[in-house]
């Protein structure tokens, strides 16, 4: 009772100091209390802008597994990041699903990264180009230490690939972790009623292996002229498999087309052309330059080039040639367009995939002339050169892997006639009569 009067007196004192203020002070007391009331309100941003995060203390251990980390299970923490160099104290690990119109720019600024960490990876991602788009689904993590510095960043590319970008002495290595899973030999054999198209997609092949088909025989078969009713086909298919599943990765091996008069056929050989029984080419050979003339070098191939731009020691993968903005870029050989895109470092890039074994990229380019998953012989314009990405002026820029790892394209052993060679001739034979044994061809 004693409390009620006390509060009773001091509201009576209160209207008293309220009424008594000039109308001025008044209202703006007023609107002071609104002001508070709606922030108390709001939402924290902060909390708005996170994707999925949780806080995460790794335990301190020691790697030694030489310059880069052990392909680890996800499961395992601290080896999934690299180098031992990195202080794992107070560190926190951030999980992103990356959603529609997502980029790692706006991620960054959401987290507080800066757009110099950001420079700084992407020119360790010109090894691999895969920064530039990210897909919606894909998982990305950040390990950010105390002081909010990033020190390593793992994004699952596939369910094949996992690439990582871990800071060493100031600036960002790259790893890319490949499972090469298991390839498997599938056999397809069927007759034609009609469409070859058709008929072979009956028998389980796809359209893409068709295409392949199709490329491999068309300069010495017309597949709508000469195929008759009761002609039949005869393929081998090799298949990538991870744990178990079927990646959709796969390459034709061998092809037997028998018509009334004759049987056509086609070998893929390790150079990644394909070669009759004979050995003779099915296509044109390699091509050494992507561009006509004897352009001069502006930068070799050189695993410890220091970078024209960042002043780091930084791999230069590839093979400059000084030639002017618009100058023509032609594929080196029989391919497919694996990605052809814009990056923030390479601009814009084309990556073209020659069989299994040789892959070629494309960067810098001013123009690009072709599309993904588009088949090209060798010789096509596929671009005009440029000065796109961080450059230091226009040049083209040319790269040559081979099992997906950059080797000195001027020096690399092509096969530039279309015979094989007499070199590898008993190679050849030796797998091609694999392949007719698996089609119980012999």
């Amino acid at each position: 009772m004693p409390f009620l009067i006390r509060f009773k007196a001091l509201l009576t004192v209160f209207i008293s100091f309220i009424n008594n203020l000039p109308r001025k002070h008044f209202f703006a007391l007023i609107i002071l209390f609104v002001c508070l009331l709606v922030i108390s309100f709001l939402p924290s941003q902060s909390e708005q802008n996170k994707n999925i995060k949780r806080q995460l203390t790794l335990p301190i251990q020691t790697l030694s597994e030489g310059e880069y980390s052990k392909a680890e299970p996800i499961d395992t923490e601290r080896e999934q990041y690299g180098k031992s160099s990195i202080d794992f104290t107070g560190t926190r690990e951030i999980q992103l699903i990356i959603k529609e119109g997502d980029s790692l720019s706006n991620l960054f600024q959401k987290e507080g990264l800066s757009a110099a960490v950001l420079h700084e990876l992407q020119e360790a991602d010109k090894s691999h180009l895969r920064l530039g788009n990210l897909v919606p689904g894909q998982e990305i993590k950040l390990l950010i230490d105390a002081d909010n510095k990033l020190l390593a960043l793992k994004m699952k590319i596939d369910f094949a690939n996992t690439l990582s970008f871990v800071l060493k002495d100031s600036s960002y290595i790259s790893l890319l972790e490949t499972e090469k899973g298991e390839w498997r030999n599938s056999y397809y054999q069927g007759s034609v009623t009609g469409s070859f198209y058709i008929n072979a997609k009956q028998v389980g092949l796809s359209a893409g292996q068709i295409q392949q088909i199709s490329s491999a025989l068309q300069e010495k078969f017309d597949f709508n002229r000469q195929l008759r009713a009761g002609d039949t086909f005869h393929v081998l298919v090799s298949k990538q498999y991870i744990n178990g599943q079927y990646t959709y990765d796969s390459e034709v091996l061998a092809v037997l087309i028998k018509t009334n008069r004759q049987t056509y056929s086609a070998f893929l050989s390790e150079d990644g052309r394909y070669y009759d029984a004979d050995g003779q080419g099915l296509g044109k050979a390699y091509r050494r330059l992507p561009v006509d003339g004897r352009p001069r070098i502006s930068s070799g191939f050189n695993p410890r080039r220091l970078h024209p731009v960042t002043k780091r020691v930084r791999p230069h993968n590839g093979t400059d040639f000084a030639v002017g903005t618009g100058t023509k870029v032609y594929t080196i050989g029989d391919g497919i367009v694996q990605r052809a895109g814009y990056h923030p470092a390479a601009g814009n890039y084309i990556v073209i995939k020659h069989g299994r074994k040789y892959t070629t990229r494309y960067l810098h380019l001013s123009k690009i002339y072709v599309r993904k998953g588009q088949r090209i012989k060798m010789g096509r314009l596929i671009a005009k050169s440029g000065n796109t990405g961080r450059s230091t002026g226009p040049h083209l820029h040319y790269e040559f892997h081979i099992y997906n790892k950059p080797v000195n394209a001027m020096r690399v052993n092509l096969p530039l006639s279309k015979e094989i060679s007499k070199k590898h001739k008993k190679a050849f034979n030796k797998r091609r009569d694999s392949f007719l044994k698996e089609m119980a061809e012999i």
